[in-house]
């Protein structure tokens, strides 16, 4: 289908087929996540793809027991990596202090301390960064799972501290979003949606 078709059939799926989803679609997933846009080329994020039923339970179970992760045959949990901002950050305003784009003055207002400092501390604070980013990823993964006959749902109500304890997370990734993703056992009517004269400014 093309992406138009895509983006209207994309929906929240909360009931799953128990039919497994193959290797060969969660890699084709994963790349369209790989290739998404990011600030600075940051890609600040890691994706940990679960199946094992028993370590499934325990994201269930940390998600406020939400059936639909239970239920799916794959979850996806997608993670932000602020520590891809050590490397990409310095390299990119580098190079923009050096083309002259931006002065001393101004990468002291942004408070981009990390053009001199690497100091684990310093990389937390772009948690909100690697959050934002890691939603278009999460979207591409969304859209392709559609397209390729799959249905997902985001979810962002779990305890991420228990999920972060249950991956064994350095303290600079930290989970964002649930993804369950399989093959759809509904296909809910589309929500209403403003009309685009609504949201034109």
């Amino acid at each position: 289908m093309d992406l138009m078709e895509t983006i209207r059939r994309r929906r929240a799926i909360r009931k799953f087929k128990p039919d497994p989803v193959s290797t060969e679609k969660i890699d084709l997933m994963l790349e369209a996540a790989r290739l998404a846009p990011s600030g600075v080329n940051s890609q600040p994020w890691k994706f940990k793809v679960v199946t094992d039923p028993a370590l499934k339970e325990q994201v269930f179970l940390a998600s406020k027991n939400q059936y639909h992760i239970k239920q799916a045959p794959v979850v996806i949990i997608v993670c932000g990596d602020t520590m891809s901002y050590s490397r990409t950050l310095k390299e990119r305003f580098k190079e923009l202090l050096n083309n002259g784009v931006l002065s001393q003055e101004d990468i002291h207002k942004m408070g981009l301390n990390l053009l001199t400092q690497d100091e684990e501390k310093e990389l937390l604070k772009y948690k909100e960064n690697a959050a934002f980013n890691t939603a278009i990823a999460t979207e591409h993964i969304a859209l392709a799972a559609t397209s390729l006959g799959l249905g997902t749902c985001w979810i962002h109500l779990f305890d991420k501290e228990r999920v972060a304890e249950l991956l064994g997370l350095p303290s600079w990734i930290f989970p964002v979003t649930l993804l369950p993703v399989g093959y759809p056992e509904e296909m809910p009517e589309p929500k209403p949606r403003k009309p685009l004269s609504e949201i034109l400014l």
